[in-house]
C-alpha cells in the first residue's frame, strides 16, 4: 500500500527536507466562523493526509471578527466565505452578486434540546412553557421553529440563559425551562453534565444548509480557476475521508484541536455530530439543493425578512461540483487506512 502524502511529509521532515510541492504552495483565503476546529474536520483531515498540499494549496483561514462575512467577499479580501442561507439571500436582495458553490453542512447547526425523558415530540407540545435560549442570536431560530409548529410567540415565555454548562443543565433538570435553543457546542456542554437530551427541532428545518462556501460570481472561472478547483476537490475528498473511519478522524482532530478533547467522550460526541452535518444527502459532496433553498427563501419572505423575489438560480452555482467529486473513493479509504496503521 502506498504511503499517504502526510507520511511522506513526516518522513521528509525527519530527514531535514520536504517535498518540492510542499515548498511552493499558493494560499487560498477562506473566511470561516471557526479556526481549525473539530466542527470543521474536513480541513484538519485534508491537511493531515496532504490533500490540500497535493493541489499546491495552503489554506489561510481568515477571522471575520464582528464584521459581516459578506463584506470580505465584496472587498475581495477572501476567495471563499462560509455564509449562512440568510446572509446569501439578503445579499442577493441588496444587489450583491455572490454564488453558493458548495454546501458545506447539509443540516442545521442549531437545535432545540429537551430532556430525553420529556414526552414532548414536537414544539407544539411545549406551548405554555418557558423555553431557554443560550443567547439572543438563538431567538430567531426559536421563533421560526415555533411558526413551523403552529405555535405563537405569545404561547411561550423566552428566557436568555447564557453559555454556562451547569446552568443550562440545571435549568432543564429543575424544569425551569422545558427546552434550550442552542448550537452543537451547547448540546455537548449540556451532555458534559451527564444529562441525556434529544432534539425537537422541526424536521423540515433540520436539513437547512449552513456555512455554505460562497464566491463572488465574477471570480468563478477566473484567473485562479485551477487553484479553486483544487481546493474544492481536496475539501470533498477530505470530507469523505473524515466520514470513512471515526477512529482515524478522531486521532487527526485530537491533535489539531486539543481544546475540544479534554474529555474524549465529549469530543467524540462533538465529532459524531459534526460528521452528521458534513454528510451529504446523496452521493454528491457539496451539492447545492435548490428545493431546500427555495424553502428558506419562502420562509424569509413569509416573515418579512425579504421583500423582493429571489431565485435559487441566481444564488446557487454547481460549477465546481463535478471537479470536487472527481476522486477515487477506494483510494481515499486506502490512504485513511495507511494513516491509521501508522498511528
Amino acid at each position: 500500500m502506498k504511503k499517504t502524502l502526510a507520511a511522506i511529509v513526516t518522513a521528509a521532515t525527519a530527514l531535514g527536507s520536504a517535498p518540492a510541492w510542499a515548498q511552493d504552495l499558493q494560499e487560498v483565503d477562506v473566511l470561516t466562523p471557526l479556526p481549525r476546529h473539530t466542527a470543521w474536520f474536513p480541513l484538519i483531515v485534508g491537511e493531515a493526509l496532504g490533500y490540500f498540499e497535493e493541489e499546491g494549496i495552503a489554506v489561510n483561514l481568515v477571522n471575520g471578527g464582528d464584521l459581516p462575512a459578506t463584506a470580505f467577499l465584496e472587498n475581495g479580501q477572501v476567495d471563499i466565505a462560509a455564509l449562512d442561507p440568510s446572509e446569501v439571500i439578503l445579499a442577493e436582495e441588496r444587489g450583491f452578486d455572490f454564488d453558493v458553490v458548495y454546501e458545506v453542512m447539509h443540516g442545521a447547526v442549531e437545535g432545540i434540546f429537551v430532556l430525553e425523558s420529556n414526552p414532548a415530540e414536537s414544539l407544539a407540545d411545549l406551548a405554555g412553557t418557558t423555553i431557554g435560549i443560550v443567547g439572543e442570536s438563538d431567538r430567531g431560530l426559536l421563533l421560526s421553529a415555533l411558526g413551523h409548529a403552529g405555535v405563537s410567540e405569545d404561547d411561550v415565555t423566552i428566557a436568555v440563559l447564557g453559555e454556562s454548562a451547569p446552568l443550562l443543565a440545571n435549568s432543564l433538570q429543575t424544569e425551569q425551562v422545558s427546552a434550550i435553543v442552542g448550537a452543537i457546542s451547547d448540546f455537548v456542554a449540556i451532555r458534559s453534565q451527564d444529562i441525556q437530551i434529544k432534539d425537537v427541532l422541526p424536521p423540515e428545518m433540520g436539513n437547512q444548509p449552513a456555512n455554505n462556501f460562497a464566491m463572488r460570481a465574477d471570480a468563478i472561472g477566473g484567473e485562479n480557476e485551477e487553484l479553486v478547483q483544487g481546493f474544492f476537490n481536496a475539501w470533498a475528498k477530505s470530507a469523505y475521508a473524515g466520514l470513512h473511519d471515526l477512529e482515524a478522524t478522531r486521532a487527526m482532530v485530537m491533535e489539531a484541536d486539543p481544546e475540544n478533547w479534554v474529555n474524549e467522550d465529549l469530543g467524540t460526541i462533538f465529532l459524531e455530530a459534526a460528521q452528521d452535518l458534513h454528510r451529504p444527502d446523496g452521493e454528491v459532496f457539496g451539492d447545492v439543493r435548490h428545493d431546500v433553498w427555495q424553502g428558506v427563501i419562502d420562509e424569509m419572505s413569509e416573515v418579512g425578512m425579504i421583500e423582493s423575489e429571489v431565485s435559487t438560480d441566481e444564488i446557487l452555482n454547481d460549477h465546481y461540483l463535478e471537479t470536487a467529486n472527481d476522486f477515487d473513493r477506494a483510494e481515499v479509504e486506502e490512504e485513511v487506512q495507511a494513516y491509521k496503521d501508522s498511528m
